[in-house]
C-alpha cells in the first residue's frame, strides 16, 4: 500500500472505498476527485518516481490506468451501475512529466439498457496528456459508497513477487512502473519468437479480486513498445492503442503476452499484442509506436 503522504489539491478529496480504493490503485495513488456544478466529476493525481517509465517520464500505463479507475468511479457515482471495462481507444498526445498535477474529466455520452460510451481526458494545466475513447458493460443498480472491496494489503508493494517459470529472465531498466505492475519476464521460444510474462500478485487487485485493467495494459504496452526496439534497434514511444479485455485477469497466476508486427516503416511500428492466462484469451491490443533516435549502443536481446 502506498505510504506516501500527498497534500490534497485545492478542491478536492480523495476517492476511496471505505477509505481506500483497491489495492493497485492505493499502491499509485492516490486519487481525488471534485464534484462540479453539471453534475459531472473533476478528477486528479500527483505523479511520482512510481509511475516513471524507463525514460524517466510518467508511464503511459500509469496514465491509463488512473483513466480507467476513474471510468468507473464516473460510471458507479453518476449512473450509479456496476460496470466492467470492454474496450478503450486511447491516444498520447503529449509526454506526462513527474512531480506534477495531471487532471482528469470523463464525459458519458450515451447509455443503453447494457452499455456505456465515454470519452476521458487528462491534462496537466492547458495541456492534454492523453485522450481515451471506451465503452463498459453496465451490472446490476448500487449504492455509491456502499460497496467495500477488499481490504488494503499491508505489505510493500515488492513483498509478494514471487519468481518466473525456468526459462524466463527479466527485462532490464524496466523502470519503477512496469516493475510495479510486473516486474515483466521474456524466453526464447524454439522458433525464434519470444513469450513474456508476469506474476499477477495481490497489489494488482481492483477491489473485485482480479487484476485491475491498467495493469494488464501496462503489460500489453510494455512488450509492444519492446517488440518495436528490438526489431527497429531503435527507441520507441507509444502513441496510440486499442485493448479489447476479452475475459478477467486471476490474480496469484502467471499471465503471458506475446506479439506480431503487422507493419513498420521507417517513422512507426504497428504491433498486435495478446495477453492470456493458459488458453483463455484476457486482453488483445493494438499498438502504434514512433520510432525515435537509433540505440546508441547495443542493447540486451528484445521480445518481439
Amino acid at each position: 500500500m502506498n505510504q506516501q503522504t500527498t497534500a490534497i489539491p485545492e478542491g478536492f478529496e480523495a476517492i476511496g472505498h471505505g477509505g481506500h480504493s483497491g489495492h493497485f490503485a492505493d499502491a499509485i495513488g492516490p486519487f481525488y476527485v471534485q464534484a462540479k456544478g453539471d453534475g459531472g466529476f473533476r478528477y486528479a493525481f500527483r505523479t511520482s518516481a512510481r509511475h516513471a517509465n524507463a525514460n524517466g517520464v510518467t508511464h503511459g500505463g500509469a496514465l491509463f490506468s488512473f483513466a480507467d479507475h476513474i471510468t468507473g468511479h464516473a460510471i458507479v457515482y453518476g449512473i450509479k451501475r456496476g460496470c466492467a471495462t470492454l474496450k478503450f481507444k486511447v491516444e498520447y498526445l503529449a509526454p506526462g512529466p513527474l512531480d506534477c498535477l495531471v487532471e482528469g474529466e470523463v464525459e458519458i455520452q450515451r447509455i443503453t439498457r447494457t452499455m456505456v460510451f465515454l470519452r476521458v481526458r487528462l491534462f496537466t494545466g492547458h495541456r492534454t496528456l492523453m485522450t481515451a475513447d471506451g465503452c463498459c458493460k453496465l451490472f446490476a443498480p448500487i449504492e455509491p459508497g456502499a460497496y467495500v472491496g477488499a481490504a488494503p494489503t499491508s505489505q510493500p508493494p515488492g513483498a509478494d513477487r514471487p519468481t518466473a517459470p525456468e526459462g524466463f529472465q527479466p527485462f532490464p531498466d524496466q523502470g519503477a512502473f512496469p516493475g510495479l505492475c510486473g516486474p515483466v519476464y521474456y524466453r526464447r521460444r524454439a522458433d525464434g519468437g519470444f513469450i513474456n510474462g508476469f506474476h499477477s500478485r495481490a497489489v494488482h487487485d481492483n477491489t473485485n479480486g482480479i487484476v485491475h485493467g491498467g495493469v494488464l495494459f501496462t503489460f500489453a504496452d510494455d512488450i509492444i513498445g519492446r517488440a518495436a526496439s528490438g526489431i527497429s534497434r531503435r527507441y520507441a514511444t507509444t502513441i496510440a492503442m486499442n485493448v479489447e479485455y476479452i475475459s478477467v485477469g486471476p490474480l496469484d497466476k502467471w499471465i503471458e503476452g506475446t506479439t506480431e508486427v503487422t507493419h513498420m516503416d521507417d517513422g512507426f511500428a504497428f504491433i498486435r499484442a495478446r495477453v492470456q492466462h493458459e488458453d483463455r484469451i484476457i486482453l488483445t491490443a493494438d499498438g502504434v509506436c514512433r520510432l525515435l533516435q537509433p540505440y546508441i549502443k547495443k542493447q540486451p536481446e528484445a521480445a518481439a
